[in-house]
C-alpha cells in the first residue's frame, strides 16, 4: 500500500500529459479504416490508444502540465488536429479506392446493389466493398500499420506534446492537394473496367440502330454486368501493383506532412 501511494504521487502529476498523448493517438486510431470503423466498439479504441500511450510515453520525455482548464484544452485542441492531420492523410487513399468502387458499380448497373459498409454503415456498392477489402489486405501486407506507427513516433519528436503549434498554410495547401487527387485516383483504378464499359454500350448503340428488333435494354444488362466481372477480374494484377503504388505515394505524402507540420 505504502509503494502504491509513492507510485501515486510520482506519477501522478503527469497523467495530463499522459492524457494529451492519448488524444493524438486515439484520433489516428479513430480515423484508420480498419480500426475505426462503427462495428469496432470504443471500447477497443480506447484500449489500444491506452496502450499505445503507455507504450510510447517512455520514449519522450515527460512534463508536468499545470492543471489549468484553458491550457489542458488548448492542448487536447492541438493534439487532436495533430492526430487529424496525420490519419486524414491516410484515409484519403482509402476513400478513392472505394470511390472507384462506386464508379465501377454504378457503369455495371449495380446502383441499387448496396450492401452496408461495416466500417462506415453507409450504403456501398458491392464492388468498393469488395475493394476496400482488398484495399485493406494489401495495406497490411505492406507493413503500412508499422509505417503509421513509425510516423506517429515521428510526430512526437517534430511536434512535442505541451508545445504551441501553428498550422503553416504550406500544410493546408498540402492537404488540400491530395483531397484533389482523390478523383483521379478513383478514375485511375477503375479506368479499366469503365473504358470497357464504355465501349460495350457505344457496340450496343450501334447495334439498337442497325438492328432494330433487337432489345438492347434486355441484352445489355446482363452483358454488362459479366463483361464488367470479366474485365475485373483479368485487372486484378494491374489492381494490385496500382494499390501497392498508391500506398507507397500515400507513405511519402505522409513524410511531406510531417515535415510540413513540424516545421
Amino acid at each position: 500500500m505504502k509503494e502504491l501511494t509513492i507510485l501515486l504521487h510520482q506519477y501522478l502529476p503527469y497523467l495530463p500529459w499522459y492524457l494529451l498523448v492519448f488524444i493524438r493517438i486515439f484520433t489516428i486510431i479513430y480515423l484508420f479504416p480498419f480500426l475505426g470503423g462503427r462495428n469496432v466498439p470504443w471500447q477497443a479504441k480506447s484500449g489500444l490508444a491506452g496502450m499505445l500511450s503507455v507504450i510510447l510515453c517512455p520514449l519522450f520525455s515527460p512534463k508536468v502540465i499545470p492543471l489549468n482548464l484553458w491550457l489542458i484544452a488548448l492542448g487536447v485542441t492541438k493534439e487532436f488536429l495533430v492526430g487529424f492531420t496525420l490519419g486524414f492523410i491516410v484515409r484519403l487513399i482509402f476513400d478513392a479506392i472505394q470511390l472507384g468502387g462506386q464508379f465501377i458499380g454504378y457503369q455495371m448497373g449495380f446502383a441499387i446493389v448496396n450492401v452496408i459498409d461495416p466500417y462506415s454503415s453507409n450504403q456501398i456498392s458491392i464492388i468498393a466493398q469488395f475493394k476496400s477489402l482488398l484495399a485493406i489486405l494489401i495495406f497490411l501486407t505492406l507493413n503500412g500499420h508499422y509505417i503509421l506507427i513509425a510516423a506517429l513516433v515521428k510526430s512526437f519528436s517534430l511536434i512535442p506534446v505541451a508545445t504551441t503549434w501553428v498550422i503553416k498554410g504550406s500544410l493546408v495547401q498540402e492537404i488540400l492537394r491530395l483531397t484533389g487527387g482523390i478523383f483521379a485516383i478513383a478514375i485511375k483504378i477503375s479506368a479499366p473496367v469503365l473504358v470497357a464499359l464504355l465501349l460495350t454500350n457505344i457496340a450496343l448503340g450501334l447495334i439498337a440502330r442497325t438492328m432494330p428488333q433487337i432489345n438492347v435494354f434486355i441484352v445489355g444488362f446482363p452483358l454488362e454486368i459479366g463483361i464488367g466481372f470479366f474485365i475485373l477480374g483479368a485487372s486484378l494484377p494491374f489492381l494490385g501493383w496500382c494499390y501497392k503504388y498508391f500506398f507507397i505515394q500515400t507513405f511519402k505524402e505522409l513524410e511531406i506532412g510531417l515535415r510540413l507540420m513540424g516545421g
